[in-house]
């Protein structure tokens, strides 16, 4: 008798790497579609991240307070032993790809990241990670010696280190075309950064006020105006300090800083040091 089997869950479980100080590495992963069943309920989590990123269909994930409806174009991440609780719409399930897998190393990339509970974002537009999956599944018919470790770990941090850089947490997500309107800003300042400009300048480039600029620049760049200005005016008095005689008050002054104290002071904290200390370590003459 001939059984027709439809696959509905596909499961790959990753041998352990012999190396053991890769900064990430995939436990297991799959892709669930048409699965009207698939309901997860651990309320100690597990001993690895767990990430999904949704394609299609829709289900839904509950954040501690309420069941929040995830569609194409979103995902969620959980760090190791945050409870989990998601399911599939039994109507329309969603067609979704998951990742278990361990991160000693991902601390200071996640910053804080699904640690405590669900991270839920929107990753939409990140197509990168369509041929980084590509290349996940390839790796599967590799036999599990160094080279494959290797790329294993190297393809699972691209793809996380992309979620990172690129997702949005679902509160707060910009209006269509308001990131555009963000880069776009963020260019200006980096290029009128030696100017004296105010928040109101740059809220301008985006055609919003000044509050709403901060939190939605905030949101999107990872850091608030100013902050961003004051390191834009730190990357052109690093240049100028090791291509330049120019003395430390003129390059605050070709930097976009008030003074040469507030600059010292500025470039200490970003730094570690003072200008004079770093252009000794690279500047003028050294290799």
């Amino acid at each position: 008798m001939l059984f027709e089997v439809t696959l509905l869950r596909i499961n790959h479980f990753v041998p352990n790497p012999r190396f053991e100080r890769f900064l990430c590495y995939p436990e297991s992963f799959g892709h669930y579609t048409d699965e009207t069943e698939h309901h997860e309920n651990r309320p100690n989590g597990l001993t690895t991240y767990n990430w999904h990123l949704v394609r299609a269909g829709k289900g839904y994930v509950w954040t501690g307070e309420e069941f929040v409806e995830l569609r194409s174009g979103s995902g969620f991440l959980y760090g190791p032993g945050v409870p989990q609780r998601y399911y599939a719409d039994s109507i329309d399930p969603w067609d979704i790809r998951w990742i278990h897998f361990t991160g000693r190393g991902l601390g200071s990339l996640l910053q804080g990241r699904g640690e405590r509970d669900v991270w839920i974002f929107s990753w939409e537009g990140v197509a990168r990670l369509d041929q980084l999956w590509s290349e996940l599944l390839d790796c599967c018919s590799m036999p599990p010696f160094q080279e494959g470790s290797a790329r294993l770990s190297a393809i699972t941090y691209e793809m996380v280190a992309l979620l990172v850089q690129h997702a949005e947490a679902i509160k707060g997500i910009p209006k269509p075309g308001m990131r555009d309107k963000l880069a776009e800003a963020a260019e200006w300042i980096l290029s009128h950064c030696h100017e004296s400009l105010t928040l109101e300048q740059m809220a301008s480039q985006a055609n919003c006020s000044p509050s709403h600029f901060s939190r939605q620049f905030h949101r999107s760049i990872g850091k608030t105006p100013i902050e961003y200005l004051t390191e834009c005016r730190i990357l052109k008095s690093k240049a100028l300090l090791v291509s330049s005689n120019m003395t430390v008050k003129h390059i605050a002054e070709y930097s976009g800083f008030s003074n040469s104290t507030y600059f010292i002071q500025c470039f200490r904290k970003s730094e570690g040091m003072t200008p004079e200390q770093f252009r000794i370590m690279r500047g003028i003459g050294s290799n």
